[in-house]
């Protein structure tokens, strides 16, 4: 109990430090582990009751899918706990339903899904548009074997105020030593129509001339729900049994719904990080 409370402590702290206004972006590794379910276990991490406390803080480095954006750096939260039932990973908070013979499902709540962006962020002439914001979304996780030797796929559907999501994925990790595991993966992910008029629609009154500063968008534009496919490759070095390096490098290509909005300017988002974890 007293790790439980410790570590609680601790993570309020960095939530407070990392999820500072526009300090946060839940692409690459936060998107992989708290999706595919892969906790990443090399030696002691977890203790005689099968719990483990996992902190850590990373920097991660993307191209914004907006327009003027451009690529940020951003610190990426690594939590990876485990208290009876009960689990945060990423910036998941979940509840074990179901762990037996390599089945697991459970339910989650992410307080910081979605795409954030300022109008003021962006280019010249797409400013005066309103701001998009993170959103709560709660949901479910079933993680599974597949019939290939040591390959598991993780699905997940989450749904929140502005719309749902839906995410298929495979992955497999290779224990190149004792200490050292690599694990590509490959994904699938639905956005619902209400989360992409949220994040990439643009009203009528966002238009020019309602918004004189708006030049560059004379239309509304409302798509229909989207898609995205991506790769991630993560690696994971235990130094020490109580330390662990990790670090990222992903690719996420979107569909055209999403790449035809006034206000998005990338079609395919490269990301990548590095981050260490402490276990206590």
């Amino acid at each position: 109990m007293k790790k439980l409370l410790l570590g609680l402590g601790i993570l309020s702290m960095l939530s407070i430090t990392a999820f500072g206004e526009d300090s946060y972006d839940n692409t690459g590794y936060d998107q992989f582990k708290a999706e595919t379910n892969y906790d990443g276990n090399i030696g002691a991490a977890t203790d005689s009751t099968g719990n483990k406390f996992g902190i850590g803080l990373g920097i991660g480095t993307y191209k914004s899918l907006y327009k003027g954006v451009g690529s940020k750096a951003y610190p990426i939260p690594m939590f990876d706990i485990k208290y009876d039932k009960f689990y945060v990973v990423g910036t998941n908070i979940g509840y074990e339903l179901l762990n037996k013979d390599k089945f697991t499902m459970s339910l989650f709540v992410n307080p910081l899904d979605g795409y954030k962006v300022k109008g003021s962020d962006l280019s010249s002439g797409y400013k005066d548009i309103d701001n998009r914001d993170y959103q709560a979304m709660f949901g479910a996780r079933l993680d599974m074997p597949t019939p290939i030797d040591g390959l598991r796929t993780g699905i997940a559907v989450s749904g929140g105020e502005h719309g749902y999501k839906g995410r298929v994925g495979l992955y497999k990790p290779y224990n190149l030593t004792p200490r050292f595991v690599l694990v590509p993966a490959v994904h699938m992910i639905y956005y619902s129509q209400d989360f992409t008029d949220y994040y990439f629609g643009i009203d009528s009154n966002e238009t020019y001339p309602s918004r004189t500063a708006n030049t560059g968008i004379r239309n509304s534009y409302s798509p229909d729900g989207a898609y995205s496919y991506g790769a991630i490759l993560t690696g994971e070095y235990r130094f020490k049994d109580n330390m662990a390096l990790t670090a990222f490098l992903g690719a996420e290509k979107y569909s055209s719904e999403i790449t035809n909005s006034p206000i998005v300017s990338e079609d395919v988002i490269y990301t990548m990080g590095l981050g260490a974890k402490y276990y206590f």
